[in-house]
C-alpha cells in the first residue's frame, strides 16, 4: 500500500500550492478557521513529484515545494 501524508499548513501556503498546480478536492481534508490552517492529504507518489521541483531552483515552484523534501515533511504531518 502506498503512504500517505496527512499534513497541516497555513492557508495561504495551501493557495499558493493550489495555485502553482492543479489540486483536485480529494487533497483537502478540513478548513481549521480558529488556526486559518488546511489539513490535507498526499501520497508518497505525489510527495515525490513535488519534491522533484524542490531540487533545483530554477522554477517558481522551487520554494513552494521545499515542504515536501524527506528533512523537512515531518514538521507539517498531523
Amino acid at each position: 500500500m502506498n503512504k500517505t501524508y496527512t499534513l497541516k499548513v497555513p492557508r495561504p501556503q495551501y493557495d499558493r500550492l493550489g495555485s502553482a498546480f492543479e489540486l483536485d478536492d480529494t487533497y483537502f481534508e478540513e478548513l481549521l478557521p480558529e488556526t486559518d490552517e488546511v489539513v490535507f492529504i498526499v501520497s508518497e507518489d505525489q510527495r515525490k513529484r513535488f519534491a522533484e521541483h524542490a531540487k533545483r531552483n530554477n522554477s517558481h515552484l522551487y520554494w513552494i515545494c521545499q515542504m515536501f523534501l524527506p528533512r523537512n515533511i515531518n514538521q507539517f504531518e498531523v
